[in-house]
């Protein structure tokens, strides 16, 4: 198992936007970043140089047998698995965006290959540590809603940005990933059925619309929605770290026998108007907060370092989830391409 004496050490695997925003997060959480990997070699050695760190266009040339403690992947998506693997293989926790991987298989193989090694593949699903959508977990744990009936998501995305990263890979990997995590997570539960239907909005090529009805073996039910299809003159709502212009508009409704709650991702109590528009500041996911990301994004992130310090066990964010998220997704799009119901393997 990687040392984790002292500041854990990470490379990361992707320095595009959020691998940028990973960077800063992990360093201002107490990590050391002591390799950036990313395809355009430039763009890997402009990151690390804010670190004072190597860099390279590929894992093998930055990842030296006791040289990292973790990896975090962060990279285009159907990199996430060979990475992962790779930096298991060398002895390092890793830290996978989502989505953990696109088949369940991958995932399987993910998860088998670190706790063979006695480490952790930590699956970045940010909104389960958000804190709105921890105290509905808190409310249904404490049954101050009753018994859990059934859950419905949406999460709709600015329509500009489906050509520039919507369609790089089916955009149930994309967006409806989001809440496929956060369904399992508020109803602690397998999902076993799902049938969806898609669509292409506007015109489109490929499907940019997409609807699901999950059963989970508890009984629970699940609806999860996501429409890239917010348009242009929405206020922006993730103004600020991220560096990236649009619109999410999201919301969770919890419903059980003895009460309803209701989450909307868009904090409409803050807003701001200027000469060119107006916003609705992002205060969940990843504000920047006295110069430091805050947010569901620190949150997670903390976790994951106590995680692979040996600090706590990886409860919040556990294997199993990671690849329920994975054959759930994957069902998802099954379904939506045959128009069946699909059952889930056990």
């Amino acid at each position: 198992m990687a040392d984790v004496a002292g500041p854990t050490r990470v490379v990361l695997a992707g320095a595009g936007r959020f691998g940028a925003l990973h960077a800063r997060t992990w360093s201002e959480a107490g990590a050391r970043i002591v390799g950036v990997v990313d395809p355009d070699a430039r763009r890997a050695e402009a990151l690390a140089a804010r670190h004072g760190a190597s860099f390279g266009s590929d894992l093998s040339e930055v990842l030296r047998p006791g040289s990292a403690d973790a990896v975090v992947v962060a990279s285009t998506e159907d990199t996430h698995v060979p990475l992962a693997l790779e930096a298991l293989r060398a002895g390092c926790h890793v830290f996978v965006e989502k989505p953990f991987a696109m088949r369940p298989a991958d995932a399987a193989a993910v998860v088998a290959t670190a706790e063979a090694r006695g480490l952790t593949a930590f699956a970045g699903h940010v909104s389960r540590f958000a804190q709105p959508y921890v105290r509905l977990r808190d409310a249904v744990d404490a049954g101050r809603l009753g018994t859990l009936w059934t859950l419905r998501l949406r999460r709709d995305f600015s329509r500009a940005w489906f050509e520039s990263f919507g369609d790089r890979v089916d955009p149930v990997w994309e967006s409806c990933i989001h809440d496929v995590d956060l369904a399992i997570y508020l109803a602690s539960a397998r999902p076993v059925r799902v049938v969806a239907q898609r669509s292409a909005a506007a015109g489109r090529a490929a499907a940019s619309v997409v609807s699901a009805l999950v059963a989970f073996d508890s009984g629970v039910t699940a609806t999860i929605e996501s429409a890239w299809a917010v348009p242009d003159g929405a206020p922006g709502t993730l103004a600020g770290v991220l560096e990236l212009d649009g619109t999410i508009a999201a919301e969770c409704e919890v419903i059980g026998s003895r009460g309803v709650a209701k989450q909307r991702l868009v904090n409409d109590s803050l807003t701001e108007w200027t000469d060119t528009g107006a916003t609705t500041p992002d205060l969940t996911l990843w504000p920047e907060v006295a110069g430091r990301v805050g947010g569901a994004l620190a949150a997670e992130v903390a976790e994951a370092l106590a995680v692979f310090r040996g600090e706590r066990p990886p409860a919040r964010m556990p294997h199993r989830e990671a690849l329920w998220s994975v054959e759930l997704a994957a069902a998802i799009v099954e379904s939506a391409e045959s128009g069946a119901v699909v059952t889930i393997p056990g």
